[in-house]
């Protein structure tokens, strides 16, 4: 297939599906704008009735949206109506993860295309999201294809400079690719490079290769073992080429600009980039076959979610204007007091919006775990995680009245089994409605509910780690860390209860909303944050003074420990002015059971490491909260600079 001059075309049209691939994330310089450019100009060049644009979003992060999602503010109507999003998520891509560096795999994601598309399409063209494709016939890529006999073709990839490309509207895809073809000449761009190799005709074939469904199909799609990087198109050109025989191009019709992006080095052009080995997949390759993954290939029989920018499933902006109903009329308030810092609450609609936030992209058939105090923030949540179309039912503990009788989306089950079914978390750390207005939060028996919840997650996720690291297997959603996000933790006790725990990002606390994994076993010193002043503590920047008060320095809690022989060791630095000896007590609490005491004389003179061990017993209690307390009769003086917890002998 030389071309398509002389071709009849008087031929029936046909249709073509454009297979594209990437994820949410900044690869290479101006992504954004690059990937708009193309996916506009591409979606101007196809006017048959199913023309389609199929990108396969890989591995994007669960609770970030895909790509084309992230920016489809930036794309035409057009581009839109034809853009079928396959999402390829995390937990797909955790069987190939071992076998590459690489985080999106090129032959994975362009077989999940070919195996989906329209299968009434008689071509499908692979390229990049950074290509413009400029007619020099007038002709659209769906006339160009629709009288070309069976067989495929390349085409010669021309180079447009950065500061080029980042002046064109990419909301204006005519006028950009008639200005691409403009420079072209004008700015002698237009230099085609062939390669002397008869499969491959011009140098980055990979940016144009136009070839049958039905071919790729039986070759069993791109080779799946290509997953280093580079010569995934010059292996399936060499194929293609020894199952036809030859090859052939539409450079008389068309050019292919790239809108170059090696400003920024990315891993593929680092010099030392690791290579896919060019002389197994291409030299020496001999048949076009490729029967290792002819039952496999595309991830055959997966369930891959499709995402319809011109339509579909319920928008998280729509969720919330049904479910939160009447709008607000005066702004809601928070007082950041000490006497109130325990009392503070929120409206759950202030809280819904941000708590949907981090969970409407995960994929619809995720379960939820949820512990918490407050049955109205439920009840929303539920009817707002319903109209998303959420199928999985939230799993509520049956051991918490307070939460009864659970909404219509959501299922009784026991705390161990919550924990060791749910993909992720959310823990609610709300004030109980209808409690006395004097009621500190910690003490309620709802907020020890959670408490406890905190450390059963975090026990059950620390057994889990070792394995994790040591490839061992695992039901599908405990092979990765799972997501702990907790409400309510603002500037109050359950906010520091929540960190000993979690590795949460610093959201602002009026979303009400931390989220992120549990920690591993603290190995080093505690955040200072971790230890919470009393009446007789003061904090000051990074340690906790003693005061010369009768009472209670500081508490500190940890979740989730294992069994085993554990000590806390204190580091206090005598105070500043004349040195004050006096009486101290440590005391270790495992829920109400006293788990450690010690009492000790702090001499104020020189630096000291107060020291108390303690064993945790394997009794399946794991979970508990450890609460480490200080107290003092007024005469110690000095600072608390670092408490660290170890393992017992180190």
């Amino acid at each position: 297939m030389p071309g398509n001059r002389g071709v009849p075309h008087g031929r029936e049209r046909t249709v073509i599906s454009v297979i594209l691939y990437g994820r949410n994330d900044s690869y290479g310089y101006n992504l954004h704008k690059r990937a708009a450019l193309s996916f506009n100009c591409i979606a101007e060049l196809l006017d048959a009735p199913n023309d389609e644009i199929l990108f396969v979003d890989y591995n994007t992060p669960d609770d970030f949206p895909t790509f084309p999602e992230a920016i489809r503010d930036t794309l035409t109507p057009r581009a839109r109506q034809r853009l079928r999003i396959l999402r390829v998520r995390p937990a797909h891509h955790r069987r190939f993860a071992h076998l590459s560096h690489l985080v999106a795999l090129e032959p994975v994601a362009r077989n999940v295309a070919a195996r989906r598309a329209n299968p009434a399409n008689r071509w499908l063209l692979s390229t990049n999201t950074d290509m413009i494709f400029a007619p020099r016939t007038g002709r659209t890529l769906s006339a160009l294809a629709a009288p070309l006999p069976d067989g495929y073709c390349h085409l010669a990839r021309l180079e447009i400079p950065e500061s080029l490309w980042e002046t064109l509207d990419r909301l204006d895809p005519a006028g950009t690719i008639a200005t691409v073809a403009d420079w072209g000449w004008r700015f002698h761009l237009n230099e085609i490079t062939e390669h002397a190799l008869p499969y491959l005709r011009f140098d980055a074939p990979g940016d144009f290769q136009l070839m049958l469904r039905a071919d790729l199909h039986r070759l069993h799609g791109f080779d799946e073992r290509m997953l280093l990087g580079y010569h995934v198109d010059s292996n399936i050109a060499r194929r293609l080429h020894l199952l036809h025989g030859s090859c052939g191009d539409l450079q008389d019709d068309l050019f292919g600009y790239h809108c170059d992006h090696t400003r920024q080095v990315t891993p593929a052009h680092r010099h030392d980039a690791v290579e896919n080995d060019v002389n197994r997949f291409v030299f020496a390759l001999d048949s076009p076959f490729a029967p290792h993954q002819a039952e496999t290939w595309g991830l055959a029989g997966e369930a891959i979610e499709e995402i319809r920018l011109d339509g579909g499933r319920p928008t998280y902006r729509a969720t919330l204007e049904r479910v939160i109903g009447t709008p607000m009329t005066t702004p809601t308030r928070s007082l950041l007091a000490d006497e109130w810092i325990e009392r503070l609450d929120y409206d759950p609609r202030h809280a819904l919006p941000f708590l949907l936030d981090a969970l409407v992209e995960y994929p619809r058939s995720t379960v939820l775990g949820w512990f918490g105090t407050r049955a109205d923030t439920l009840a929303l949540f539920a009817q707002a995680w319903q109209a998303l179309g959420f199928t999985a039912p939230i799993l509520v503990p049956n051991d918490a009245p307070w939460l009864a009788p659970p909404p219509e989306s959501a299922t009784p089950a026991a705390p161990a089994t919550i924990v060791a079914d749910a993909h992720l978390f959310v823990l609610d750390g709300g004030i109980p409605p209808g409690m006395p207005p004097d009621t500190l939060a910690p003490h309620t028996p709802q907020m020890r509910h959670v408490v406890r919840a905190l450390g059963r997650i975090a026990a059950v996720e620390r057994r889990l780690q070792p394995a994790r690291a040591a490839g061992t297997t695992l039901p599908a959603h405990q092979q990765a860390p799972r997501r702990v996000i907790g409400l309510n933790g603002f500037l109050n006790t359950w906010e520091l209860q929540f960190a000993a725990a979690i590795g949460a990002a610093k959201s602002p606390g009026t979303t009400r909303v931390r989220q992120g994994f549990v920690l591993p076993v603290p190995t080093a010193p505690l955040p200072h944050t971790a230890l919470i002043p009393y009446p007789a503590g003061q904090r000051i920047d990074d340690r906790i003074r003693l005061l010369p008060h009768r009472g209670q320095v500081f508490l500190a809690s940890q979740h989730g420990l294992p069994p085993g022989d554990w000590v806390f060791e204190l580091a206090l630095s005598p105070p500043a002015g004349r040195p004050r000896p006096g009486p101290l007590k440590l005391e270790l609490l495992r829920g109400d059971a006293v788990l450690g005491f010690r009492r000790l004389v702090a001499t104020g003179l020189v630096p000291q490491r107060l020291r108390l061990p303690f064993t945790l017993p394997d009794d399946g209690r794991d979970g508990e909260e450890i609460v480490l307390r200080m107290h003092t009769i007024g005469l110690a003086g000095g600072d608390i600079t670092s408490l660290r917890l170890l393992r017992r002998g180190t």
